[in-house]
């Protein structure tokens, strides 16, 4: 009896491992070959799915979009007048990868200025004395612009992510001031309307790309020069006049009677984003 019991465990051992085996094709150990789905592969063998890396299309290369800021502050001192101020503007812009190293862009911007002027003069007091009397005008500007340029890279460094460019652009906007305080008579803002100003302005930008999709740029204005216009027009048509001016090294000057010589200070710098 007990040899027909070890006849049976015998059997039932085999028949166990006969179903386990068929259940797992690789249970048989390392060195078994099995067919999955048509690939004949081995146990110590893993399947791999490959994921299809999807082009960037090429527009995506090249058409990009940004937003730049403009803060500075300005003085300006004449024989019989003082002039400080501060402005601060907002500038989305789009451009093109035109080349390699030629972009083409437009940007179109607002700004804020707020103006202190003091005019000194002289005349007569009550006693009539000549005296040196004084007068204080605060004015504040909204202004909006638009400005096409074209941007060539003339070197760029560790590994394409430094660029040193140089940008020229056009311009043209308008400034409509408002007094708040202060007495506008004799001075250039008596029945001013809006004021119109262009131009055109060559200077150097900086940018650092931190990957595909974001670049920071800085403008250096107070390495720029070119030529500004800008034309007053006031509610007596006779009063109306152009004044031409030239920026150099960061520095206005009026190319007729040298009248001022204001001095800027201020960062302009911004984000580039590629889609």
């Amino acid at each position: 009896m007990t040899k027909y019991f070890l006849i049976a465990a015998v059997v039932l051992c085999a028949v166990t491992a006969k179903a386990q085996s068929d259940s797992d094709p690789l249970a048989a150990g390392a060195g078994a070959v099995a067919t999955v789905i048509g690939e004949t592969r081995t146990a110590t063998d893993s399947v791999s799915v490959e994921v299809p890396v999807k082009p960037i299309p090429e527009w995506k290369k090249k058409l990009y979009y940004g937003y730049n800021f403009d803060i500075y502050f300005h003085h300006d001192s004449k024989a019989n007048t003082k002039e400080n101020g501060w402005s601060i503007a907002l500038e989305p812009e789009i451009g093109w990868k035109l080349k390699e190293r030629i972009y083409l862009g437009m940007r179109v911007g607002g700004s804020y200025q707020d103006t202190y002027t003091t005019y000194s003069y002289v005349d007569k007091d009550s006693n009539g004395d000549e005296k040196t009397f004084t007068e204080d005008l605060r004015v504040m500007r909204g202004t909006w612009a638009v400005t096409p340029y074209m941007r060539y890279r003339l070197k760029s460094m560790f590994n394409d992510k430094l660029g040193i460019w140089l940008e020229a652009h056009l311009y043209t906007g308008m400034e409509f001031p408002r007094v708040t305080s202060g007495n506008v008579s004799g001075t250039d803002y008596d029945g001013l309307k809006y004021s119109v100003t262009y131009g055109c302005q060559v200077s150097p930008v900086i940018t650092y790309r931190f990957n595909r999709k974001s670049t920071f740029q800085i403008f250096f204005s107070i390495m720029s020069f070119g030529y500004s216009g800008t034309t007053r027009i006031y509610a007596d048509k006779g009063n109306e006049y152009t004044n031409d001016i030239i920026i150099f090294s960061g520095k206005l000057k009026n190319l007729l009677a040298n009248q001022f010589t204001p001095g800027l200070y201020g960062l302009k710098f911004g984000v580039q984003k590629n889609f």
